[in-house]
């Protein structure tokens, strides 16, 4: 035993310092006005606004890397990872999104990628062609983009992407409606700040990088946008302190991305995280995408790890019973664990996740055909196939709240 003396331990994690998420990970596709550091065509990533200023250094770049400095890194913590690839001004919104250019990072960044942002900066001689209320590039742009997360959803590493607002002519009249579309993966931002679309559009993926999955980018509780006092929000060309909700429910109405003014705060705040689908679509919203999105990742690890797994299977030639319970377990420990503050929690406080493994074929009939699985063969030894059906249920968003007042006696 030693003599009495003061022993000292120090304390660690008191201070809340959460390390940067993975779900937080995204891509910046932009045509630049000059080449960065690296080089047109080049993947590289920033993690701080010092990276952001040496790999934007030349002045013809100011607007650009004053979007990422005070745009994206204004809202996401520096040590996030942001990817990278530039290429000349004269690329359009629309090529930006093309395979050629987007997989520059997506393949050696390997899935790790879960949100993108499109933006250019086109030489002062461009001219936009105005259609639908943006310049046509934009529209162009999402389809180009929707085909690509297609195409990265059969991969399993989705990912949710914003593309700018060029050019908003203001008038939400003439905007193309995407409540009758199906690009549930992209959004558009409708404003400009500081006379910036991109400006606006790195500023909400900043934002998204910021909260958690499941949290809407307009979330009160998170606070005013950090724009700087002096920089104009617009959208058109008019301040959005004088635009009347007229014009902002009609954006809103066709599935726009706005900033509006912070009602009992001085700033800005997101309308809305609203996707470019039907408002009906399940995944109609940022949070919800992004949710799902992390659920699709994990049941593909999950679940690949099991691929080629010898089983033992029942007289019927079904898998046995327990190592069906053994595979609903897998998923739903792994989501609890991985995500389970991004659903609602059932009583015993653990991720609302229900997982079936080959249901009972005609309980279960309707849950079949619903998926397109007709007359499913559970038989493996006569070459069948194990059917999961896997759903969680998602946290909701007080997005419309109904007031009652008056006196009573």
């Amino acid at each position: 035993m030693s003599r009495p003396s003061v022993d000292i331990a120090l304390q660690n994690g008191n201070l809340g310092i959460v390390p940067p998420s993975t779900s937080g990970t995204a891509l910046l596709l932009v045509a630049a006005a000059a080449a960065p550091t690296a080089g047109y065509g080049t993947m590289f990533t920033i993690k701080s606004k010092a990276e952001a200023k040496t790999a934007f250094a030349n002045a013809s770049n100011a607007a650009l890397l004053k979007a990422i400095v005070e745009g994206f890194f204004g809202e996401a913590p520096e040590g996030n990872t942001l990817y990278v690839v530039a290429m000349s001004n004269t690329t359009s919104l629309t090529q930006l999104c093309d395979a050629a250019v987007a997989e520059k990072a997506l393949v050696p960044a390997k899935g790790a990628i879960r949100l993108v942002a499109v933006v250019n900066y086109p030489p002062n001689n461009y001219t936009p062609t105005i259609a639908n209320g943006f310049d046509q590039d934009v529209h162009s742009a999402v389809t180009a983009m929707q085909t690509l997360a297609n195409a990265w959803m059969v991969k399993k590493k989705p990912f949710r992407a914003f593309i700018a607002g060029n050019s908003c002519d203001g008038i939400p009249a003439n905007a193309l409606d995407y409540a009758t579309t199906t690009n549930r993966n992209c959004f558009i931002v409708a404003n400009k700040v500081s006379s910036d679309s991109g400006f606006a559009t790195l500023l909400a993926l900043g934002r998204a990088v910021a909260v958690n999955p499941q949290q809407n980018i307009g979330r009160i509780l998170s606070g005013s946008l950090n724009i700087n006092p002096a920089y104009p929000v617009v959208i058109g060309s008019a301040n959005v302190d004088t635009i009347t909700d007229t014009v902002l429910d009609g954006y809103y109405d066709k599935r726009y991305i706005t900033i509006e003014p912070n009602k009992f705060s001085s700033g800005y705040v997101i309308t809305d995280d609203t996707a470019l689908t039907a408002p009906t679509d399940d995944y109609n919203n940022l949070a919800y995408g992004r949710v799902i999105d992390n659920m699709v990742r994990i049941a593909d690890r999950v679940y690949y790890q099991q691929l080629k797994n010898d089983v033992e299977l029942d007289e019927d030639g079904r898998i046995d019973i327990v190592e069906e319970k053994a595979l609903e377990n897998s998923i739903i420990d792994a989501i609890d664990t991985e995500m389970g503050t991004q659903l609602s929690s059932n009583t015993n406080g653990t991720a609302a996740v229900k997982c079936l493994v080959n249901p009972d074929t005609t309980a279960y009939a309707a849950l079949y055909s619903a998926n397109n699985v007709d007359s499913p063969n559970l038989n493996l030894a006569a070459g069948g196939k194990v059917h999961i059906f896997l759903t969680g249920r998602p946290k909701g968003c007080l997005r419309f709240l109904n007031i009652y007042i008056g006196y009573s006696l």
